[in-house]
């Protein structure tokens, strides 16, 4: 549904060049939600507008649902465009206009007739669980609330795709789950497909299928997201995956607690998540686990498991210990600073 082909973007300035996107190649194949990650100015507002052709590409291509957008006249890309939604960090509505004139004054200017443009606007508010707040301006809305019109607005067109550019990143983290919640049922019941940019690894988290980590404008890793929750290689994955996970003890706390030995990183994933297997360790092996930390996270497509531990015992019941787990299926890891 969506391909980006070698696409690279380069703005001049006086001090020489600067690429903002490098020869990235992505394909979201429709009914599928792919998020891009990255830290600020990793050019993931740059990527996301070369999707729809906001920003044009230096070098590379551009199709949607099969079409090459790059190669479009002007009149057919605009057009074309009317299948691509879009929302944005900051909502972008019209102040002085009421939720209903939000939603219906773009689908105005594309001519639709005013049966057309009420049948729609009440469609998607419904959907949005807005349908009481249409006489309403923005400014007696809550920010959840504004993103939801936002989301109608985009909707209204209905579109094949929809881009999301950072549109939780303003909001609570209350709020935010609820506007998460919402993008999944869009996906599910109206079989859109959504690419995201996100500097937030819970939104990868709850909604993406697969993920592209973005930095300095290069994707520096990709994989599904219980690939990326599971074996991250690049040390920029590994950081964002410590914001939900701690992955990593620091020296003080190892020095503490006093840590001398085997400190392991361990993975369940999938049925392993239930099962009992630590405790299946200390019966089996002569070795003692004590749990530092430990989580589960919920992805959308699984489930994935994280324990630390500090294994007591001789090496070789250690070892011995390690190696079940590994037959078992377990992620072993050793932390570093240990």
């Amino acid at each position: 549904m969506i391909k980006l082909e070698s696409i690279s973007k380069v703005f001049p300035s006086k001090n020489g060049d600067v690429t903002a996107v490098n020869n990235v190649n992505l394909h979201v194949k429709k009914g599928e939600i792919h998020g891009v990650i990255g830290y600020s100015g990793a050019g993931k507002s740059t990527l996301i507008r070369l999707v729809n052709l906001l920003e044009k590409p230096t070098s590379g291509k551009v199709y949607i649902n099969g079409t090459e957008m790059t190669s479009l006249p002007q009149e057919k890309l605009r057009k074309t465009r009317q299948k691509i939604g879009m929302i944005f960090q900051h909502f972008n509505l019209l102040k002085t206009a009421t939720v209903y004139d939000n939603i219906a004054i773009p689908l105005r200017l594309l001519g639709y007739d005013k049966q057309e443009v009420k049948k729609r606007v009440e469609k998607y508010l419904s959907i949005v669980d807005l349908s009481e707040k249409q006489d309403t301006y923005p400014a007696q809305l809550s920010g959840g609330q504004k993103q939801r019109v936002a989301i109608a607005r985009a909707l209204s067109q209905e579109p094949e795709v929809l881009l999301s550019d950072e549109a939780t990143s303003a909001l609570d983290p209350e709020t935010t789950d609820s506007i998460l919640e919402l993008l999944l049922k869009i996906n599910e019941e109206l079989g859109i497909t959504i690419l995201l940019i996100t500097h937030e690894m819970n939104v990868i988290q709850k909604i993406c299928d697969y993920v592209y980590v973005l930095e300095h404008g290069d994707v520096i890793e990709h994989g599904s997201a219980i690939q990326l929750f599971t074996n991250p290689r690049e040390n920029t994955t590994k950081k964002f995956l410590n914001t939900i996970s701690q992955r990593k003890l620091s020296p003080s706390l190892v020095s503490q607690l006093k840590l001398k030995g085997t400190v392991t990183r361990l993975t369940f994933i999938g049925e392993n998540t239930g099962q009992p297997l630590l405790a299946q360790v200390s019966q089996r092996f002569q070795v003692v686990p004590n749990i530092l930390t430990a989580n589960i996270i919920e992805l959308k497509n699984g489930i994935v498991g994280n324990l630390v531990i500090h294994l007591v015992g001789e090496k070789e019941q250690i070892d011995a210990s390690l190696k079940f787990l590994d037959n078992q299926g377990v992620g072993i890891e050793e932390l570093e600073g240990n």
